[in-house]
């Protein structure tokens, strides 16, 4: 990989040419030659230094280098002074070379054109080479196109461009950047100006660059005092940092203006500034956006790229006038010009972070609305999108969201204007830049017409999620990467809270968190391979690594828990302190322990939350609460606390665990009940491994412990006591919680998983269901049976298995029926809990086997094909196509195939596109994941869930499996350094493998890709020999009293 250039002396090179000095001389005198001119090497490694002895666009190291002219003697004596001579004149040279900071020189034609130099996709191949100077330029230094040269080296200096870490010598204060796009062959050129306060005395430049050709490079103090002299300039990729080198050392207590011209791609890929397409009446349009989330803003213009480092930008966007341009800020002025461009001036920003800096070049139209306190909210997208009023139900929200963000956390939105940006391809569901918030078309357009409520549930949810960020994350920023989930952590918990006040009656924070967050995080945390949710972030790979479930739900469910033992409305103020002190600043961790321990305080209670919650953070996984009556003593229990893991065997594997003694600081909510009866809420503060604790219990009664699952911890019991809950779901099952029926079930499930309870117990749990008339419980148990189900699937007994679950599903089944559709074909929507529930319990027996919701499925597709009009109720559409597709013969398959390719609707678009890797054909299944790679068919970031739906069909697991070993080079060109898709894709292909062959082609194709998204793959390994080894210990077990309990 060739470097750019830089010029100053290298002791190493110095050294090396010594010798070969030394070498030299001894051939001339024995050839009695003349002495050649003495020039640099030029070696044939990229990384080989330029010199040269100067010509008319430069100068060489020290002026002319002093050339030999004395002709060697057949004396002995006068051939050993004149070598002694030459050494000690070389060693002068070097020296003054070293004192002096000589320069390197390079010359070269620069590339032709509007973006000179662009760099080859992929990385930094064609970038140009050494930075020339120009002896006329003052401060400036250039980069033609020469050859390149390798920074300077220095062992008496500390080399700051080498740390992941920018030196902090300088911080950025103002940005002016202004960018001219090339949308016709995806170029664009561009030039940075950045004020920068010098804080510390240094002799280099060292902000963030990559994949950019930078052309030049100039350092002025201010207009008085004049430019300060550039020796030269290189990138370092290792580092992806562009070196400035000056000719004299930066004064503290300083401002300074670096001013640098450069030019890129706009990539065809899904980070920094990339380009994406849609097609409107037969014509291809493309677009290009920005995603510079976590470390990409690099990639479109050199920058001091950690959050840390908030300055102001102010952006210019020169363009075709065909296209139009949007960026944080609204546009000022518009300038155009008669050769059809325009150049949009847009508004200074607050101090903000590189990473939710934005901007768009697009042909989009919008739709818009205005706050109470006067923010103007847009939605773009494509024209015929806009047309259509897809983007409407999003824009409503919007405004009702920041409505009530702002009454909520009592900070006002600090923008003026907030824009929705819809596009066809991003990597993530969405993204929070500050004032243009950019979403892929699935995640923000609903068509009412042909949404699900789930669909219109997962739509909201991401909305509410990128709202709340424009508080946590771009108005209060995290200090470093360690703590994102002060972010992220943050916005999923109020993807609830937010959706709860859009939808009061759905009780999303109550009920639908748990299934959603807790329960799903749970089991990731609850692996040996798991980390603390902060977690040290020490190289580049690590700052996507904590980007994970754990940062986003953990976080999320640690707030929930921290909410409910402080009370909402303490919390609430504290939030609105922290948000207060903090705006448009940084924050860590502590920052907020000590606001909230201040917001308890004032309140009366005295709770040091930073000793409390750093357990939390600090510590990876999570406790198993258990809770046993003494038998010899009566009114006392023993509640024990030990790190929960799946499978107990990789506890002793995992070298952090060995000699670890986990203990947390638990807030146990505890009740007493019986039959008919419930006591009140009782808390008590576990922090020992063992405690005893004095509770009245009568005969009959049983103990439930984390109550409505507040906190982030699992509870077992005594057989006893499960007994006892058993037969009260059974016998009246309303006298708990509807979140706390959900949680026992989740709990059992886990439990039994890992081996702290027999296999049976959640078995006997979910007998009570066919009586269960809400929700959550059935999805809670949805959710637990569906990992068992994929351990079980490919077995000989799998059939006993289902028979048990289609058995407790039958009642419930007949009892909801399907939705009706009326006259006009819309559906006949009930309460979202009802729906939802009805939805659950079709999805389980359609997936079970039951004969009746088989031949509705079949009925209902089968009237589509003929009539070509599409009757099936909007809320059961995926169930209904994924089981037509798996029935029904290939016919079927074409015609969703057909569908996925005519419809315009995003929503309508994603569920054909899974129904299609429901098929039991093994044809069908390698002809789709063979086309899921082509951009033109399948978008790049639908294409692993494509890969992973298939492996979760037990008929295409192994081709799915067989496909991605196949293809990993590809797939992890393509998504290696996009967050969670590695880690999704490598989880989802992997998570249900369970034999001891699977393993070992596991094991083995990790050591062919040794290195490369290295925790992911340890942790599937760990997954996957955790199902080996439930196999191995309970499958039997299980089927033995599956099998009784159908005989009874």
């Amino acid at each position: 990989m060739a470097l750019d250039g830089a010029r100053g002396a290298r002791d190493e090179e110095s050294r090396e040419k010594k010798k070969k000095k030394k070498r030299r001389r001894k051939e001339e005198e024995e050839e009695e030659g003349e002495e050649e001119e003495e020039g640099a090497e030029a070696g044939g490694s990229p990384s080989a230094a330029t010199m040269g002895d100067g010509d008319a666009g430069g100068r060489g190291l020290a002026g002319a280098r002093p050339r030999g002219t004395e002709r060697p003697s057949a004396v002995h004596g006068r051939l050993v002074l004149a070598f002694a001579v030459c050494i000690v004149a070389l060693l002068a040279v070097t020296a003054l070379a070293v004192l002096l900071s000589l320069r390197f020189d390079g010359c070269g034609p620069g590339a032709p054109g509007g973006a000179p130099g662009l760099p080859a996709r992929g990385g930094n191949a064609s970038l140009p080479g050494p930075a020339r100077r120009d002896p006329q330029a003052g401060g400036e230094a250039s980069t033609p196109g020469a050859p390149a040269a390798r920074p300077p080296s220095d062992p008496e200096r500390e080399h700051p461009w080498t740390h992941l870490r920018l030196p902090g010598h300088l911080k950025p204060l103002h940005y002016n950047l202004m960018l001219t796009a090339f949308m016709d062959n995806f170029t664009f050129s561009g030039e940075v100006n950045v004020e920068v306060a010098c804080t510390n005395r240094t002799r280099y430049v060292v902000l963030h660059a990559s994949r950019v050709a930078v052309d030049r490079v100039q350092l002025a103090e201010d207009r008085a005092a004049g430019a300060v002299p550039v020796a030269g300039f290189f990138l370092y990729p290792q580092t992806q940092v562009l070196v400035v080198v000056l000719n004299r050392s930066l004064d503290a207590h300083r401002n300074y203006n670096l001013k640098v011209v450069y030019s890129a791609l706009i990539e065809n890929e899904l980070l920094g500034f990339f380009r994406s397409s849609y097609v409107l009446h037969g014509e291809r349009r493309f677009l290009g956006v920005t995603q510079f989330s976590p470390t990409h803003a690099r990639k479109a213009f050199p920058c001091f790229d950690e959050p840390i480092y908030k300055a102001t930008f102010k952006i210019s966007i020169k363009h075709q006038a065909t296209y139009l341009s949007l960026s944080n800020m609204p546009v000022e002025t518009s300038v155009f010009e008669e050769d059809g461009w325009v150049t949009d001036h847009f508004s200074q920003t607050p101090l903000m972070s590189t990473y939710y800096l934005a901007w768009a070049i697009c042909n989009f139209t919008y739709r818009e609305t205005t706050t109470k306190s006067g923010v103007a909210v847009r939605l773009y997208a494509r024209p015929d999108a806009i047309r259509r009023g897809s983007g409407d139900y999003a824009l409503h929200i919007t405004k009702r969201l920041i409505e009530f963000y702002e009454d909520y956390f009592k900070v006002p939105y600090s923008l003026p204007k907030l824009d929705l940006l819809a596009v066809p391809k991003h990597p993530y569901a969405a993204m929070e830049n500050w004032g243009l918030s950019i979403f892929v078309e699935q995640r923000i357009l609903l068509d009412p017409s042909v949404s699900s409520i789930s669909y219109l549930l997962d739509v909201t949810m991401v909305i509410v999620h990128e709202i709340c960020h424009q508080w946590f994350g771009d108005l209060v920023t995290p200090v470093w990467w360690e703590d994102v989930w002060l972010k992220e952590g943050f916005a999923h918990y109020f993807e609830f809270v937010g959706t709860d006040y859009l939808y009061p009656g759905w009780n999303m924070e109550k009920q639908r968190f748990l299934t959603d967050v807790l329960h799903e995080v749970m089991l990731l945390d609850g692996l040996a391979s798991s980390h603390p949710v902060s977690q040290e972030v020490l190289q580049a790979t690590d700052i996507d690594r904590v980007f994970d479930w754990i940062a986003y739900k953990k976080g999320a469910a640690l707030i929930r828990m921290l909410a409910n033992f402080m009370g909402h409305s303490v919390f609430q103020r504290g939030l609105q302190d922290y948000l207060t002190i903090h705006k448009y600043g940084n924050a860590a961790r502590n920052d907020l322990w000590n606001t909230l321990s201040e917001a308890l305080k004032r309140n009366g209670k005295f709770v040091n939350i930073q000793e409390v919650m750093d357990q939390w953070t600090l510590q990876m996984g999570y406790p198993v609460i258990t809770i046993l009556g003494n038998l010899t003593a009566e009114n006392r229990i023993v509640i024990t606390q030990q790190h929960f893991i799946y499978d107990i065997s990789a506890k002793t594997k995992a070298l952090q665990l060995q000699n670890n003694s986990y203990l947390w600081q638990i807030p146990l909510t505890i009740v007493v009940g019986n039959r008919s009866h419930v006591s009140s809420e009782a808390i008590i503060w576990v922090s020992n491994k063992s405690e005893h604790h004095r509770i009245t219990l009568d005969k009959g009664n049983w103990l439930l412990g984390n109550i409505n699952q507040t906190g982030y911890f699992r509870v077992n019991y005594d057989l006893r006591n499960w007994r006892l809950l058993i037969d009260q779901l059974i016998r009246n099952h309303q006298v708990l919680s509807v979140s706390n029926r959900a949680g026992l079930i989740d709990d059992a499930f886990s439990l039994a998983r890992a081996g702290y309870l027999p296999q049976h117990i959640p078995l006997e749990i979910i007998r009570y269901l066919s009586e269960e008339k809400d929700f959550l419980p059935w999805h809670a148990a949805s959710r637990a049976l569906y990992p068992l189900d994929k351990l079980l699937d490919r077995m000989e007994k799998y059939n006993v298995f289902n028979e048990y679950i289609l058995k407790q599903v039958a009642t419930t089944y007949i009892k909801l029926g399907w939705p009706k559709n009326n006259f006009n074909g819309s559906l006949v929507q009930a309460s979202y809990q009802h729906e939802e529930l009805r939805r659950e319990v079709i999805m389980l027996a359609c997936s079970f086997g039951n004969k009746h919701c088989h031949q509705q499925a079949s009925t209902l597709i089968s009237d589509w094909i003929s009539s070509n009009r599409n009757r099936i109720p909007l809320n059961v559409r995926d169930i209904v196509y994924c089981t037509g597709v798996s029935l029904l013969d290939e016919d079927v398959w074409e015609f969703i195939w057909m569908k996925f390719h005519s419809t315009t609707a995003v929503s309508e678009k994603k569920i054909l596109l899974e129904a299609l890797t429901c098929s039991d054909d093994r044809n069908l299944l390698n002809r789709l994941l063979n086309l899921s790679l082509n951009s033109e068919v399948v978008l790049d970031q639908d294409a692993i869930d494509v890969i992973i739906h298939v492996a979760r069909n037990p008929h295409g697991r192994d081709l799915a499996w067989k496909f991605f070993r196949d293809k990993w080079k590809i797939l992890n060109t393509r998504y290696g350094e996009a967050l969670f898709m590695n880690s999704k894709l490598i989880s989802g292909v992997t998570e249900f493998l369970n034999t001891e062959g699977e393993l070992k082609e596991l094991k083995n194709f990790m050591k062919t890709y040794d290195g490369v998204a290295a925790a992911s793959f340890l942790r599937a390994v760990e997954t996957v020999e955790a199902n080996v080894r439930w196999k191995a210990l309970y499958q039997d077990e299980l089927f033995q009293w599956l099998g009784k309990a159908l005989r009874h």
